[in-house]
């Protein structure tokens, strides 16, 4: 019978498997950070102001989409070194560069997908609650609530579906990218429930490093890539029983 871990044993797992591998955890997750600002906020520089709140948004948002599907290329990288990592194979913060070295058609087509799920799932109530800045009124936050909620569903049906292709690209370097789609949704297929409370379980945190103006970032975010790789590998190789 298999046996598959919770989520404080994934967390204490993550916690075990990052032992003396913080400095270039963080690192490495610091990098990709620095480069997608950086880049984002130049393309954002072109953004024109139409004058027209919709409008600019709409530029702004494209552009942001175009950037996250590019720089996901970097998001293989992180994935590669974190399950280097777990499962004590070398590691090193150039492997953040990887993506740009293998099937990069391959990458881009699954890096779109994640894109485009996590654009879907949030633009909506990001534009409506700028838009509330400036005129506000109660049926605007009625459909940012409605948004919002939508929002949560898609990611809880598409977002949770895709957040393992990389993993599984990795593990399977032969599949086409429909295939590593097509795999992960069926990896969290009866998991959903379990990966949704495991991100949950990071909000307490989340909470704290922002009271830390966000220095604790530092620390969380190669925290939660470690326990979301822990998360892969127990679906791949669960314990006997």
């Amino acid at each position: 019978m298999k046996q598959y871990k919770v989520c404080y044993e994934l967390k204490n797992t993550a916690k075990d498997n990052l032992d003396g591998k913080y400095r270039s955890a963080v690192l490495i997750c610091l990098l990709s950070a620095l480069i997608s600002s950086v880049v984002l906020e130049i393309v954002e520089g072109f953004v024109p102001n139409t004058g027209s709140l919709a409008t600019t948004y709409l530029i702004g948002g494209t552009a942001s989409l175009v950037v996250t599907w590019v720089l996901g290329v970097l998001d293989l990288g992180i994935a590669l070194f974190f399950l280097n990592a777990a499962c004590g194979k070398p590691y090193k913060v150039n492997d953040l560069f990887y993506g740009f070295h293998g099937d990069t058609s391959k990458i881009l087509t699954i890096s779109a997908a994640r894109a485009l799920v996590s654009c879907i799932s949030m633009l909506p109530a990001q534009y409506l609650l700028s838009a509330a800045l400036y005129y506000p009124s109660p049926t605007l936050f009625i459909w940012i609530a409605i948004t919002a909620i939508v929002g949560l569903c898609i990611h809880l049906t598409a977002g949770l579906g895709v957040m393992l292709s990389y993993y599984a690209m990795l593990d399977f370097p032969d599949k086409s990218a429909r295939e590593i789609l097509k795999m992960s949704f069926q990896l969290v297929k009866g998991r959903r429930k379990k990966l949704f409370l495991l991100q949950l379980s990071f909000l307490p945190l989340d909470f704290l490093c922002i009271c830390s103006f966000f220095v604790g970032y530092l620390w969380l975010i190669p925290y939660k890539n470690m326990t979301y790789t822990c998360f892969f590998l127990d679906i791949m190789n669960p314990k006997e029983t």
